[in-house]
């Protein structure tokens, strides 16, 4: 009895531990439009924002990658191989879009606009790889497009212009684009060592359109600014979304991941000083129905079986 109360305690404790990770992955990843933002109210340019947030990526992911991992700087041909075509194709513009696309755009808007991607994947799994789409997926296209209008509506109210839309959603399409890369080209390979590499790649390659070394330059908030952009919402989320999948497995701590958008609408709103209008919490509320309705089983099970133990 004893024996057995002790599994039912670890697995327990394992669950809980699972959810509070993906919970801070939502919250550190969530602060990544807000960071961009301060660097643009703290006068960085894009590009500059961007640069010093690898920067710091990198020097922390190196500092911290070998406690986190044995042997995290022994890699294989194949992971250089793949990280240099994400890094340099995929990881790069992505950001550079990203960035660019919230000089006009709110930093809540810009969560919602990102949190489209499931609808992109859907599509290219299903034109490209040939894979059905199922009868809760279609319910969660439905979602996705009712939040889309939302957001349009949004944006038209703001009188945003097409030009900012048109790089915030590409900058989504670019996100589906390396989340699928990652699904064929990094199949059991470290979390931790494919995003210091990809960022490596990604941080060398912007250095040939910005000098690394104007970082030297930045005063103690453009530093505070670009530092906590690179340690929290890159070493951090990945350092919990990893430890979040392999407690609970990627389909259950993607579902509790996608309630990143709440917490990025509180922090736009606390830290930013942004109103939040209408549209903007029901395009949340769709979103997320989206993402959690065709995983609902997944979720009710992780719950039941947490209180069950």
């Amino acid at each position: 009895m004893r024996k057995q109360f002790n599994v039912r305690n670890i697995t327990s404790n394992t669950i809980g531990a699972g959810i509070l990770f993906s919970l801070l992955s939502a919250i550190t990843y969530g602060l990544n439009p807000v960071f961009a933002k301060l660097g643009y109210a703290s006068h960085l340019q894009g590009i500059e924002i961007l640069h010093g947030r690898f920067i710091f990526a990198v020097i922390a992911l190196a500092l911290i990658g070998p406690l986190l991992q044995p042997g995290f700087f022994r890699f294989s041909r194949s992971l250089v191989k793949s990280s240099l075509f994400i890094g340099l194709g995929i990881l790069l513009p992505l950001n550079l879009l990203y960035v660019y696309a919230l000089k006009d755009i709110p930093a809540s808007m810009m969560s919602l606009i990102t949190y489209v991607y499931p609808l992109i994947i859907l599509g290219v799994n299903s034109v490209v790889f040939h894979k059905q789409i199922q009868a809760s997926q279609l319910i969660s296209i439905i979602f996705i497009l009712l939040a889309c209008i939302c957001i349009f509506s949004d944006a038209f109210e703001l009188n945003i212009t097409l030009t900012a839309l048109a790089i915030g959603f590409l900058s989504t399409v670019m996100y589906a684009v390396y989340l699928l890369s990652l699904q064929q080209l990094a199949v059991n390979v470290s979390a931790y060592q494919i995003t210091f590499l990809t960022l490596l790649f990604a941080t060398i390659g912007l250095s040939f359109f910005h000098n690394p070394l104007n970082i030297l330059d930045f005063n103690g908030t453009q530093l505070a600014v670009t530092g906590g952009y690179g340690l929290i919402s890159t070493v951090f989320s990945t350092i919990f979304v990893s430890r979040a999948v392999q407690l609970l497995g990627a389909t259950q701590a993607g579902i509790f991941c996608s309630f990143e958008p709440i917490f990025t609408i509180s922090f736009a709103a606390l830290l930013l000083g942004e109103q939040i209008p209408t549209f903007r919490i029901v395009g949340m509320i769709l979103l997320i129905m989206g993402i959690v309705i065709p995983n609902r089983k997944e979720l009710f099970n992780t719950f039941n079986l947490k209180t069950s133990l």
